[in-house]
């Protein structure tokens, strides 16, 4: 996403939202979708408010293509959010407003799929590169890492409302298996299966965006003492690598700091303060937010 996008999207999302218009290939749903019902329709009402699940205990959302109680709590707060009427069953209002959020291309309003393409990076090999601008060369089939990308992008835009609509940069979406070796990512990596994005949000601090994260079903949330991203994923849904499905966030330490793997504090955290103030943490800006979208990622180290 440039930063024109960057800029100019946040005027256009306000006007479509405002409007209720919807892109002439949106998805078609049914009159109506409440409890007890079930179906593809369901599931896809789940992917789309999954990110909406009123819980921070570390509670998995199901999509399950079943219309039960967490779908319920979802679509509440989505509504809430949105300033609809409150209802435990969808209808057209809340059918205009998720396809006001869906691109023609079936991706989001607010994120494009070659943000999640994997990057080309000058510093690897012609065969780390070779799948650069694609899906291609991870664990799963190129369509598999596509689905998990929109899954992913959808969470994206309930963290993006939550915080205010402020911009979301990505700097590294899926990796091949190939280049993911090249940049140091580690073996079990998210990013191979596309269901991990490395962000950035404009004048948000990143305690923040990992605090909102937390309320937006991301199962994996990592900070870095000397890199200045957040890690999000979704490995709970990822059954492809069941040996990773666990819930997995940042430790804090006795001064409620969020502490990266490396036991120190996460960047943006404060050397020192009392144990019941909170950190805002060093915000970016719109410049520094495009120049670290469009670098290549530092060498990870084993870092996910």
């Amino acid at each position: 996403m440039t930063l024109r996008r960057l800029i100019c999207i946040s005027f256009l999302a306000s006007a479509l939202l405002a409007s209720g218009a919807a892109p002439a290939l949106a998805y078609e749903w049914p009159e109506s979708l409440g409890p007890d019902q079930s179906g593809p329709a369901v599931k896809a009402l789940q992917v789309r408010l999954a990110g909406w699940y009123p819980d921070e205990e570390q509670q998995l959302f199901a999509v399950d293509s079943i219309f039960g109680d967490q779908t319920i709590a979802a679509l509440e707060r989505f509504q809430i959010h949105h300033g609809l009427p409150v209802d435990p069953v969808a209808g057209k209002a809340v059918f205009k407003r998720l396809n006001a959020l869906e691109d023609d291309d079936r991706s989001t309003l607010h994120f494009e799929w070659l943000e999640f393409w994997q990057n080309r990076n000058p510093n690897c090999s012609r065969k780390a590169n070779r799948y650069a601008g694609t899906f291609d060369g991870g664990r799963v089939e190129a369509k598999v890492v596509k689905r998990n990308v929109r899954w992913m992008m959808w969470r994206l835009e309930a963290l993006r409302a939550k915080l205010g609509d402020h911009p979301i940069a990505i700097n590294s979406g899926f990796r091949s298996v190939a280049y993911n070796e090249c940049i140091g990512g580690a073996s079990l990596s998210q990013h191979l299966y596309g269901t991990a994005a490395d962000i950035k949000v404009l004048d948000v601090p990143n305690r923040a965006a990992r605090d909102s994260g937390k309320t937006s079903q991301f199962h994996g949330i990592a900070c870095y003492s000397s890199l200045t991203h957040n890690h999000f994923d979704l490995r709970l849904q990822n059954k492809q690598l069941r040996e990773a499905q666990y819930w997995w966030w940042p430790q804090r330490d006795k001064l409620e700091r969020d502490l990266a793997d490396d036991a120190r504090p996460c960047y943006g955290e404060a050397k020192k303060r009392p144990a019941e103030t909170r950190a805002s943490g060093a915000t970016t800006s719109a410049v520094e937010l495009a120049e670290w979208e469009h670098s290549h990622e530092p060498y990870l180290n084993g870092a996910d």
